[in-house]
């Protein structure tokens, strides 16, 4: 019988963790789920405990590369996919038990809707709440009703999510005749291939969103920040080829152009880098005089002048 929905989890030495979000996906409500495991050369045993808990769930497929990365891993999956929908999940988050039958209920009901997303919460390592993600983005934030699971179409979309990239990869589900008319992740960008997805999709559909925290994200102290610099250069070229190519109001190119500053003055005030850093936050008030910006900018003058 065709499952209602694909489940994506790439996985390289997540054994840690990729037990708890496993059984997160086991534990969904009312849905039939396909879960695929791409395995990318793992060398921490996480390879035989997945082949031991194929034993037990018969919807688990597990398949093996050897270190092509995350996107490769994921555009490999999607061609195996046998349901309609594709649901992303990394291998150290997990959702709530109602996540996958909420969302789909809605794409379902709304078939010109090629990709919906949650809010979601960052975890310590103990598990413990940290804070949501919508609470970071003034776009978003807003006190939903407590418990509301409901999902809503998302306003102008492709402009919003330009400049506003709230979408975490493990809460979202697209339409996988729609991911695969966009050729899926773009293997050539060096990082930020999911972003690009995104902005993709939303040209060709609308995007749909909900308040609840239906995805729990690992903050791992071990995680990478070194690619950080390469995530917000392809950053830099996703954006101005998205511009390039489609129709983006003279507004919106500046938020956008704005947050772009303030990531990479993010990243120079973590390297201690105080003149790049107040360019950078100059630089993003300059585009859009947004009281954060104005925050960052004074924040960055009084670290130099100290």
């Amino acid at each position: 019988m065709k499952p209602d929905i694909s489940v994506i989890i790439p996985n390289y030495n997540c054994k840690a963790y990729i037990g708890k979000a496993l059984a997160s996906v086991i534990k969904q409500t009312n849905v039939d789920v396909e879960i695929i495991v791409i395995d990318d050369g793992s060398t921490d045993g996480s390879v035989e405990w997945l082949e031991k808990a194929q034993q037990t769930y018969q919807q688990l497929v597990l398949i093996k590369q050897a270190q092509c990365g995350v996107v490769a891993a994921r555009n490999k999956a999607i061609t195996h996919a046998k349901a309609d929908y594709v649901a992303f999940l990394d291998a150290d988050d997990y959702w709530s038990e109602d996540k996958l039958s909420n969302q789909l209920a809605f794409m379902k009901s709304n078939p010109t809707c090629t990709l919906s997303f949650t809010n979601y919460m960052h975890v310590d390592e103990q598990y413990e709440q940290i804070i949501d993600c919508f609470s970071y983005w003034p776009e978003f934030y807003k006190k939903p009703l407590e418990g509301s699971t409901h999902y809503q179409l998302l306003n102008k979309g492709q402009d919003l999510l330009l400049y506003a990239n709230v979408i975490g990869t493990s809460t979202v589900m697209v339409d996988k005749s729609a991911i695969i008319n966009i050729d899926c992740f773009d293997g050539k960008l060096k990082s930020a291939s999911d972003w690009d997805c995104w902005l993709k999709l939303a040209s060709a559909g609308e995007v749909a969103y909900t308040y609840q925290c239906a995805m729990n994200y690992l903050m791992r102290s071990d995680s990478i920040t070194s690619n950080r610099i390469k995530r917000i250069d392809a950053m830099k070229l996703i954006l101005n080829r998205f511009i390039n190519n489609n129709k983006v109001s003279w507004l919106t190119q500046l938020k956008a152009g704005a947050r772009l500053n303030e990531c990479y003055g993010e990243y120079h005030r973590e390297m201690g880098q105080k003149i790049p850093a107040l360019v950078s936050a100059t630089k993003a008030f300059m585009l859009y005089p947004h009281k954060r910006n104005l925050r960052h900018l004074l924040h960055d003058l009084k670290n130099l002048t100290a």
